[in-house]
C-alpha cells in the first residue's frame, strides 16, 4: 500500500486550487495526453509538486518508484521496491534519507485503491478492489495530496537524468484498517503546503477520524 491511485483532474484544476492559496505552479513539462480514468501504477509517470528554488511551486511528471540520487547503474537493475516509504523508517533508510531532507513533494490524488480477500476466498480467486475517496472541500475540490519524497538520479542508461518519487505510508486509520494495515499519508491543501515548507516527518498529521475516507467496492 499504496500501489494504485487515481487523479481524475487536469493541471488547470491544480492551478486553480493553488492560486486560491496565493500560489502559482510553474510546470516544467507539457501535460501528457492521458485519460483521467486511467489509474497510476508503479513505474508510471505521474504529476508531483515541489518547492521551487526561486520560490513558489513547480510541477512535473516523475516516475512512481523512487531511484535514489546515489544510484548509477542501469535503471532496469534497480530492483529495490521504492514505491512507498514507511514513515517510521524513511529518515534512516538509505534509499530515502536524502529525500527526507531535500526531496519533499506532493502527489495529487482523487482516489486510492486497495485490495483485500473477501470472506471465503480461495487461492487463485480474485481479490476485492476498493476505491477509497473523500468529500470535496472548498480549497481544492476532490483533490488531496499524498505526502511524498522525490529524487533526481542519473542511471547509466538515462544520461539526461530521472525524476522519481515514493509515497509516504503509515499505519492505517479507522477507515482503512478493515481493508489493509497501512495507508498513504493523505493531506489537505493546507497540510500539503505545510509539508513542503517544514518537511518534518513527525509533523505529518495522522489518519483522520472515522468517516474521513470512504471505501467503496
Amino acid at each position: 500500500m499504496c500501489n494504485e491511485y487515481q487523479l481524475r483532474v487536469r493541471r488547470a484544476d491544480h492551478d486553480v486550487a493553488f492560486r486560491g492559496a496565493g500560489l502559482e505552479i510553474l510546470w516544467l513539462d507539457a501535460e501528457p495526453n492521458r485519460s483521467p480514468d486511467r489509474p497510476f501504477c508503479p513505474t508510471d509517470r505521474a504529476p508531483i509538486l515541489r518547492q521551487c528554488a526561486r520560490g513558489g511551486l513547480e510541477g512535473l511528471e516523475a516516475r512512481w518508484w523512487l531511484v535514489p540520487g546515489f544510484y548509477r547503474g542501469p535503471l532496469s537493475d534497480w530492483k529495490a521496491m521504492c514505491t512507498n516509504a514507511r514513515i517510521e523508517t524513511a529518515a534512516t533508510t538509505a534509499s530515502f534519507r536524502d529525500a527526507v531532507r531535500i526531496g519533499r513533494c506532493l502527489a495529487p490524488v482523487t482516489a486510492v485503491f486497495e485490495y483485500d480477500a473477501p470472506p471465503g476466498r480461495r487461492k487463485g480467486q480474485p481479490k476485492r478492489r476498493w476505491e477509497v475517496s473523500w468529500p470535496a472541500d472548498d480549497a481544492s475540490g476532490p483533490i488531496r495530496f499524498m505526502a511524498s519524497l522525490c529524487a533526481r538520479s542519473r542511471p547509466a542508461d538515462l544520461p539526461e537524468g530521472l525524476d522519481s518519487f515514493a509515497v509516504i505510508t503509515r499505519p492505517a486509520g479507522a477507515d482503512m484498517s478493515r481493508i489493509h494495515d497501512r495507508q498513504p499519508v493523505i493531506l489537505t491543501l493546507a497540510e500539503g503546503l505545510a509539508w513542503l515548507d517544514r518537511g518534518g516527518l513527525g509533523a505529518l498529521p495522522g489518519p483522520g477520524p472515522g468517516g474521513s475516507l470512504t471505501p467503496r467496492e
